[in-house]
């Protein structure tokens, strides 16, 4: 349960770590006059942050050689100066969207290894080289984990997500999304390992269901279509040309699973259907 009192104290702690600052505006032409500190432009940052990021930021303050920036984008910067530039280490905060970040700077951009608090929960930490993020990174939130290599911004090549209903991803990522080869396994036990684009089943693969049984084949949008494999659970086999039908989603939530439909059609036009049972 939240604590009013602890939140206060909590506040009063920060105010008294920071009363030694001096607040400069940056986006004016007295853009190098000092106020105090403790006026209500940085009460009022101190007071709009999500408490968790108020006790990150009460374990970030124990520099007395910081100074405290207004930035043009309405944040506040308190950190290391040189050349009124950023240069060093430091923390920024955007007070209205309540978002916190501890970094380093060089010449005014971000350089090394630095992390985003957000104000719903969420953390992101990576490598930044001339401001945008270039290394290895790590994204939390409540739904998921995921891990690997930031170029200009983007996640890509190798890299890893693994959510919080169970499912899991290790393969490829390019511009953000899942692409090239991937394994993804399912909350459900299943596990698909081939080709992905656009975060979806695309090309050649393999899909394996729970009850053992397995498909390989052509997919396309994140479904099976096209020429393929199929053997079931006690070893039939089929060769042929397989497609996944699409199911109402009214109709699996309302039996709290999802039925999972594949029209078989072999070399002599004879069809067959398969249906796998999925909880959802």
């Amino acid at each position: 349960m939240f604590n009013m009192n602890n939140n206060e104290n909590l506040q009063e702690e920060l105010i008294q770590k920071l009363s030694h600052l001096q607040l400069s505006e940056t986006d004016d032409d007295n853009s190098r006059q000092c106020s105090p500190a403790l006026d209500s432009r940085l009460l009022e940052v101190i007071r709009e942050l999500p408490n968790h990021l108020k006790q990150k930021l009460n374990s970030l303050i124990p520099k007395t050689n910081y100074q405290l920036i207004k930035q043009n984008d309405e944040s506040i910067y308190y950190g290391m100066m040189e050349n009124q530039q950023k240069q060093g280490e430091g923390i920024q905060i955007w007070q209205k969207i309540g978002n916190l970040l501890e970094g380093q700077w060089e010449n005014d951009q971000l350089e090394g290894y630095c992390r985003m608090y957000y104000a719903n929960g969420d953390s992101f930490e990576c490598q930044f080289k001339s401001g945008k993020t270039n290394g290895f990174g790590v994204f939390k939130s409540q739904k998921k984990i995921v891990k690997g290599l930031w170029i200009d911004n983007t996640i890509q090549g190798e890299g890893q997500e693994i959510k919080s209903d169970g499912s899991r991803y290790f393969g490829q990522f390019s511009n953000g999304k899942k692409e090239g080869r991937g394994i993804l396994m399912l909350n459900d036990g299943c596990k698909y390992e081939g080709q992905f684009k656009n975060n979806y089943f695309n090309g050649e693969g393999t899909f394996l269901w729970n009850d053992g049984s397995y498909y390989t084949g052509t997919f396309t949008n994140g479904q099976i279509l096209g020429f393929g494999y199929y053997m079931n659970s006690v070893g039939i086999q089929m060769i042929g040309h397989f497609t996944e039908l699409k199911q109402s989603r009214r109709d699996n939530e309302e039996k709290n699973q999802h039925l999972q439909t594949i029209l078989f059609v072999n070399q002599y036009n004879q069809t067959l259907m398969i249906e796998k049972i999925r909880i959802l």
